[in-house]
């Protein structure tokens, strides 16, 4: 076998099993690519002239699959030694073929013109750095551009609802004043216009977190008529994860919209019983006909920004602001005794974490004083820093002292979630599967970065029996693309897009942890975008390794609606 396919060379891949992404059971069949579409499927094909032909009896051949939940937002626009992309390459390797970007109410754009370098700051923590230089967009149509000139894999963008907020009011923690409304609502149809899929919400990161279940209604509302989807952080996922899912679900009643619940769950012990009443109350509102979807990683750990650890009063004048906040004693002691009591005013990370031992230092910036903490506990930390008392203010002031010293741009991993009831989300008919994997090129990040898709496949099809292999497929590809509204993507059909992947169903797992997070997954055989080979044997294939370096591989997706 080649060591990768030439581009526009004709493929024939002879004997897989063929899931096509409608759930239905495979049938071993021959699959013809030819000009990056599917261009013939069936038993006993001819091979044309000049093609590569491929045995791969034994192998599934399923759709690529579409990460719904990604933030390779600005990493997607870094090169990467494969010679393809730092947001890109942990996916691929999974045989994800397309991304969702501008999750949680984040997206890299619209940003102002005199705000590039401290939005660049605000999103390092979730999203990662990128020098302000290089943000060469300011709409969210020419960041979209950026992204779809430079991705490998499919591009599907959400502007959010935080960037929005801040383009129009800053950081402030208050109701909208009507005209601010009317402006946030024009710049969400300016950003649909130009080809957002939808609006993102995270209700638990500010400024979002101000804002109100009728500001909710009225951006949806935008959103809705141009037959978008609200991806939505509820605004609790823990002690009050009812209520917040309420809010969410009642939001998509009053505006039409249809609504997408991200990484949903139950966080925190105490709260792993809810999970049989969110699903009733979702089925309630199904049947009422309110249009929901969902998604779910397959991990009990789940990792975001270390900002999640202070209280959204902190915040309200910006992160510099916080920095010197955080100097002060009383302030230190206010935050110290909400986290250790508070779970009604906001969604408290360090509770249902179950305290320090529950957090790990995943990523600090590049260069950094603090970068040998990366992978450690939270309670390991302060042990280091000759803290003896857990619940000590000693031991919160170390935590509150990392957060200055690194300017509060830190990522977490956070324990605080079960198998059980992720198997139970996962089994849901209107779920999908997304990584909800920060990048951190310089971390120590999440396992689930290099290993959900395959963790899927191997733990809970062929380990757990949780789902079948067509059913799990569905899930990661017809099902996805059809809650995107893209339901000519996710499929293996004659005249769709050759983005496919194909992997040995006995083998594939995942092998990333969270002790080794960067370790590639098993029996991912061969990955193509637009019939274009980019994993081969496990390995990426790009132009810095061997890939013929053509045009470059359009994320283009289309808009819902379009």
């Amino acid at each position: 076998m080649p060591a990768a396919s030439v581009a526009g060379r004709p493929l024939m891949v002879r004997g897989a099993t063929v899931l096509d992404g409608s759930g239905d059971d495979g049938a071993e069949a021959d699959v013809l690519v030819e000009g990056g579409v599917v261009s013939a499927i069936g038993p006993g094909l001819s091979a044309v002239p000049g093609s590569e032909v491929m045995d791969a009896e034994g192998l599934i051949l399923a759709p690529g699959f579409i990460d719904m939940h990604s933030h390779s937002d600005l990493y997607t626009l870094v090169p990467s030694a494969s010679g393809l992309r730092l947001g890109d390459d942990p996916k691929l390797l999974q045989g994800v073929t397309t991304q969702v970007f501008g999750q949680d109410g984040i997206s890299m754009a619209p940003v102002g013109h005199g705000d590039v370098a401290e939005f660049a700051d605000f999103v390092a923590g979730l999203d990662g750095r990128l020098d302000p230089a290089a943000w060469t967009w300011r709409t969210f149509g020419e960041y979209l551009g950026a992204l779809r000139a430079h991705s490998t894999t499919r591009v599907a963008g959400l502007v959010g609802h935080s960037t929005i907020r801040r383009l129009v009011m800053g950081m402030e923690a208050r109701p909208p004043r009507p005209e601010e409304l009317e402006a946030m609502c024009a710049a969400v149809d300016q950003a649909m216009r130009e080809g957002a899929l939808g609006l993102s919400t995270g209700l638990v990161y500010v400024p979002a977190a101000y804002a109100t279940t009728d500001e909710l209604v009225a951006l949806a509302s935008v959103v809705a008529r141009h037959r978008g989807r609200l991806f939505i952080h509820v605004r609790n996922e823990s002690h009050l994860v009812l209520e917040a899912t309420r809010e969410a679900l009642e939001v998509a009643r009053r505006s039409g919209v249809h609504l997408h619940y991200s990484h949903i769950k139950t966080a925190g012990q105490a709260n792993w019983h809810r999970v049989g009443q969110m699903l009733e109350m979702i089925d309630e509102y199904r049947r009422d006909g309110v249009v929901v979807t969902c998604d779910v990683h397959p991990y009990t750990a789940g990792s975001t920004t270390a900002t999640v650890l202070l209280p959204p009063w902190l915040l309200e004048d910006g992160h510099e602001a916080a920095i010197r906040q955080l100097a002060a004693a009383e302030v230190r002691a206010r935050v110290r005794s909400q986290l250790l009591t508070d779970v009604s005013s906001w969604d408290n990370w360090w509770v249902f974490s179950g305290g320090w031992e529950g957090l790990r230092l995943a990523w600090v910036a590049d260069g950094s004083a603090n970068a040998h903490l990366q992978g450690s506990s939270l309670r390991e930390v302060i042990a280091k820093a000759g803290v003896t008392e857990p619940l000590s203010q000693a031991a919160f002031d170390v935590l509150f002292d990392l957060l200055a010293a690194e300017r509060l741009q830190m990522s977490l991993i956070s324990f605080n979630n079960t198998e059980r009831n992720i198997a139970r989300f996962m089994g849901q008919p209107y779920c999908s599967i997304g990584s909800d994997a920060l990048v951190n090129p310089g971390g120590h990040p999440h396992p689930r970065l290099y290993g959900c898709f395959a963790r899927v496949l191997s733990s809970y099809v062929r380990e757990q029996g949780i789902l079948s292999l067509p059913e799990a497929v569905h899930a990661m590809t017809g099902r996805a693309a059809a809650a995107l509204g893209f339901p000519e993507r996710g499929r293996i059909a004659v005249g769709a897009a050759a983005d496919l992947v194909l992997f040995d169903p006995q083998v594939v797992a995942d092998l990333a942890t969270y002790e080794d997070p960067r370790t590639p997954p098993l029996g991912i055989s061969r990955v193509l975008v637009g019939g274009r080979t980019v994993v081969q044997d496990g390995r990426l294939v790009g132009p810095g390794l061997g890939h013929p370096a053509e045009e470059p591989l359009s994320g283009g997706l289309g808009r819902v609606g379009a």
